[in-house]
């Protein structure tokens, strides 16, 4: 399989499994595909709970609320910091530190 033959193959399953999501009332997230000529290989997960649109860096701007969709940060507020090329800085409100978020994790607050 070639590099634009799995960008492609991505796409169309992200596009077959929205049904799934709206019928059965979970969130389904792909992983990391690998591939050789033969064969590809990605692992699928699905959460219960509602679905949750993946935003790209230009939907945040600097000042913004936000949450971190990861287990371990649940609850906790974030206030974005810095738009970077592939990340997103953000600190937490009453917290230490900064943190660089990769867009498809955060969700708007």
């Amino acid at each position: 399989m070639t590099n634009s033959e799995v960008k492609n193959f991505r796409n169309d399953f992200e596009n077959a499994i929205k049904e799934l999501q709206n019928k059965y009332g979970v969130n389904i997230s792909t992983g990391t595909i690998r591939y050789t000529d033969s064969e590809l290989r990605f692992k699928v997960t699905a959460r219960k709970g509602k679905v949750i649109a993946k935003l790209d860096k230009n939907s945040f701007s600097v000042g913004e609320k936000v949450t971190i969709n990861h287990k371990s940060c649940k609850g906790k507020i974030y206030e974005v910091v810095k738009v970077m090329t592939k990340n997103i800085k953000v600190q937490e409100i009453g917290g230490f530190g900064l943190v660089r978020v990769s867009p498809g994790l955060l969700q708007k607050a």
